[in-house]
Formats: structure tokens, C-alpha cells, sequence
């Protein structure tokens, strides 16, 4: 089965060389990490460069990678056409005051970090998944194998301790562990 770590460091060498080729700096990409690019915004307007002209040309460079499923960019996202599941994930993980300007979505095997370990960033289930476990006063063993999700956690304490779920709660309470 093909994987690997994504070849960062490369990867960076080669669109600093391409962009400074096309736009004229090799400094139009602050940082590439958490599967996007973030771009240099100030230096792109105090240049006069097109930013959709850098970003297309990223994304052309990206796609042209055997390890990236997608690269899309993520003012976009609402007309990229994804599964539901992983565009949800990606709408669900981005905030534009500290995100990325474009996305990538690698192939399945391949992970954005070092050659030991994960980051759970990817949205494939052997990446994503982290198990949810309850024990303690008042919890009986228990199994359950349907999908939960983190944001269930706060929920489901505040139905064991029957007060008023927290603000901005988006999650659902784990009924099994009421049982």
C-alpha cells in the first residue's frame, strides 16, 4: 500500500522557485503546515502580485503531486466539489483569522509530519479517530461502535452531572453512557 511523510521541505524549495520564476519572489509562502499554504498577504499587496494568480498556480503545483489527493483553495470550500464527509471535516477545521489559504487533502497512506507517529490532521479514519472513553462514578461497562464524535464529550459530562450544556455546545449526548 502506497504512503508516505509528505516531502515538505521540497515541496517548498520548488514553489518558492516556481513563484519567483512567475511572480517574481520567492517569498509568497509564509508556511506550509496542517495541510495548507498560508500565504504572504502583505507582500502580495505591496507587490501588486494577483493573489488568485499565486493561489491557481499552487494548486496546479499541488495537484501535480502523486501524494495530494486535492488542493483546492479554502475561500472556495462551498463550491470545491468533496464528499460530504471530508468537506464537513475541512469546513469544520478552518478559521479564516488563523487558517490557510489553500487546502490539501493527501491520498489515503500519506500524512503531513514526521516519519514516527500521526497528527489525527488527515480525514481518513486511521488518522482521525481517537477513542472516546467514559468511566467512573455511575458508568457501566459498556461497548458502542457507532461514530461519536470530541465534541460529544461536553454533553454527555454535563447530562451525568444533569445541568445545562455549555455554550456554543455543537455536539450530542452519548445516551449509551446514560444507560
Amino acid at each position: 500500500m502506497p504512503g508516505d511523510v509528505i516531502p515538505d521541505e521540497v515541496w517548498a524549495k520548488e514553489m518558492a522557485a516556481g513563484l519567483k520564476e512567475q511572480f517574481g519572489s520567492d517569498k509568497l509562502i509564509v508556511s506550509n503546515y496542517n495541510y495548507q499554504v498560508h500565504l504572504n498577504n502583505k507582500l502580495m499587496d505591496s507587490m501588486k502580485i494577483d493573489r488568485a494568480a499565486v493561489k491557481k498556480w499552487i494548486i496546479n503545483y499541488l495537484n501535480k503531486q502523486p501524494a495530494i489527493s486535492r488542493a483546492f483553495d479554502l475561500e472556495d470550500l462551498s463550491g470545491t466539489t468533496l464528499n460530504h464527509k471530508v468537506k464537513e471535516m475541512v469546513a469544520n477545521g478552518y478559521y479564516p483569522k488563523r487558517g490557510g489559504d489553500i487546502q490539501m487533502i493527501m491520498q489515503p497512506g500519506y500524512i503531513d509530519g514526521a516519519a514516527t507517529g500521526t497528527t489525527h490532521g488527515s480525514w481518513n479514519p486511521y488518522d482521525a479517530h481517537i477513542p472516546m472513553l467514559f468511566y467512573g462514578w455511575k458508568i457501566k461497562p459498556g461497548k458502542i461502535s457507532r461514530e461519536t464524535h470530541m465534541t460529544d464529550i461536553a454533553p454527555t459530562v454535563a447530562a451525568l452531572l444533569k445541568i445545562q450544556m455549555p455554550s456554543g455546545n455543537v455536539g450530542e449526548v452519548v445516551e449509551e453512557v446514560l444507560k
